[in-house]
């Protein structure tokens, strides 16, 4: 299946997500004004996020569609992870906003609703499974990823202002409402790093997590035909398309036999690591620095400053 097929089927789903997410945002700041439960008012600033992010979602999928130009060769892919980056930041900003919240509640208690409180998270918790039903499908993008991560956050916190209303109600702590939030906080936490973490691995050129630079290059040098290989990079030029660049030593031969050499190390890295972007340097002989990493000037000039 295409890259642009796939991101066809995205887009339907993120179509979808978005107004139900947008229509749970709603109901839920409707719903906390008239209950006063901060744990849902969190709630409700966490689907705006979401409405936000699936918004920024949805316009870097549509703009990694763009064709490659002159002077974008690898086309319009990283406005993606860029989006994803964005989202991560976004859940860090919400969090810190919970937490404030929560620690003045905890300070002075406020009466809730308790059984409003649970019937209206019970709405949000059914609208953004289904929110997450449309996204399902789509881990290996992590644009996509970014906007299930933020669904199924809302998903948890619903669940967590649920068990928060009944607990209110039995025990008339009203406290537990800012505590739930902060475990919301929790949730949004964790979610948001693992994005930031990926974004910026990929940002930076990062290998690809899952993939180790001594096995490719083994697999490499196993090849028939190849004696060694040097100056090897493993990179993504999206979460969707890790790429390879490499320099392989190899006898004195004919192109025809390179052609040949070229094929088998391309079957072998795609069938191992599902790697198909490749780039193969041919040497007959070996370099001054022969070592598998590359070995640029720039720390050289570096050292100068």
């Amino acid at each position: 299946m295409s890259t642009h097929h796939n991101h066809s089927n995205h887009g339907v789903g993120l179509k979808y997500a978005i107004g139900i997410t947008a229509s749970i945002l709603i109901v839920e700041l409707v719903g906390g004004v008239w209950t006063n439960s901060l744990a849902l008012l969190s709630d409700a600033a966490h689907v705006f996020t979401d409405v936000v992010a699936l918004l920024l979602s949805w316009f870097a999928m549509r703009m990694s569609l763009k064709p490659a130009t002159p002077t974008k060769t690898y086309g319009y892919y990283r406005g993606e992870i860029l989006a994803a980056l964005v989202n991560g930041i976004m859940l860090f900003a919400v969090s810190a906003f919970i937490l404030v919240e929560a620690y003045q509640r905890i300070q002075n208690p406020e009466h809730i609703k308790s059984l409003e409180m649970m019937a209206i998270a019970t709405v949000g918790l059914a609208a953004n499974l289904l929110s997450a039903y449309y996204l399902h499908g789509s881990s290996d993008n992590i644009n996509m990823r970014a906007a299930l991560y933020h669904v199924l956050g809302d998903a948890l916190a619903s669940v967590g202002v649920m068990l928060g209303g009944v607990l209110i109600w039995w025990t008339g702590w009203y406290v537990i409402d800012p505590v739930i939030s902060v475990v919301i906080c929790g949730i949004i936490v964790v979610g948001g790093f693992g994005l930031v973490r990926e974004s910026v691995n990929i940002l930076m050129e990062g290998t690809p997590s899952g993939m180790d630079l001594d096995e490719v290059a083994e697999t490499i040098s196993s090849v028939e035909g190849v004696i060694g290989v040097h100056d090897l990079h493993l990179w993504c030029i999206s979460s969707e398309i890790p790429s390879l660049s490499a320099h392989v030593l190899v006898d004195d031969i004919t192109c025809n036999s390179a052609d040949a050499i070229r094929d088998r190390i391309n079957d072998a890295i795609l069938g191992r690591f599902g790697i198909a972007h490749t780039t193969l340097q041919f040497e007959c002989t070996e370099c001054g620095r022969n070592t598998l990493l590359c070995m640029s000037a720039a720390p050289q000039l570096h050292r100068n400053l």
